[in-house]
């Protein structure tokens, strides 16, 4: 074994760029497998891949373990992904931020297609992390007050504003996006109009139905007015935060 784990130290991180063959280990520990892939590079695919083991039992790896390995490489593709865009990454770049061997990137995740979609989902869940506790406070938040609280807490949470750009634009070209992509804003859209319907009860006297009907007409408007923030203090230099927010007060429900 001590012979074998040498020979696995020796050639791991072994990766060359361009249409060629890639020895790669599948964990950081020793494991006694080792895969022979052949990586395109310019497509960030796996074309082909043999396995085999060397003498010895293979330590296992516990659930919590993978998924704690996988929320790290996740969170460094999402780190290169807010400087270089999608496009822009490349596997190598990920494995440099992550601080990994390719090995143990290879082992959690098939390629860069499969990185982006697990960080598009993190990015939407965490857009709908913020929203619901703001929505049901007690006593109830002022639209403007409202709207301020979930623009503050997603722009400290969130990466960079532009990274929720590039997911936007994705979803335009890209069919698998789309959908995730467009059931995340209804479900921030439906939050929207739930606190909504609560303020035009609590505040304006409003019978539930009529509060739900001006709800879901104004909830659009809410969800359109955060995407402004969005959209502007990712693209426009010395962008005026608080201003902005200060001018939430002006929206007239």
């Amino acid at each position: 074994m001590a012979a074998a784990a040498t020979a696995i130290t020796a050639t791991r991180d072994h990766l060359v760029c361009g249409l060629a063959a890639v020895t790669i280990d599948t964990d950081e520990s020793q494991l006694v497998k080792r895969m022979l892939v052949l990586y395109d590079e310019l497509s960030g695919r796996s074309c082909q891949e043999r396995s085999f083991f060397f003498r010895g039992s293979v330590p296992k790896v516990t659930d919590s373990y993978r998924e704690e390995r996988r929320r790290e490489i996740a969170a460094a593709a999402l780190r290169c992904f807010g400087r270089k865009g999608f496009q822009g990454t490349s596997m190598a770049d990920i494995i440099a931020e992550s601080g990994l061997s390719a090995g143990a990137i290879y082992g959690n995740f098939k390629n860069k297609d499969d990185l982006i979609d697990v960080s598009v989902h993190g990015v939407l869940d965490r857009l709908l992390k913020w929203i619901d506790p703001i929505g049901s406070s007690d006593p109830i938040l002022e639209p403007h007050e409202f709207l301020a609280a979930f623009l503050r807490n997603i722009r400290q949470d969130i990466v960079t504003d532009g990274l929720l750009l590039q997911v936007w634009a994705e979803a335009v070209t890209d069919p698998d996006l789309r959908p995730m992509v467009a059931e995340t804003l209804t479900e921030i859209k439906a939050v929207f109009a739930s606190y909504l319907t609560h303020w035009y009860t609590q505040t304006r006297g409003l019978p539930t139905e009529a509060a739900s009907e001006k709800a879901d007409k104004y909830a659009p408007v809410l969800l359109g007015t955060c995407q402004g923030f969005l959209v502007q203090s990712a693209i426009v230099p010395d962008f005026n935060t608080e201003g902005y927010l200060a001018g939430l007060s002006m929206i007239a429900l």
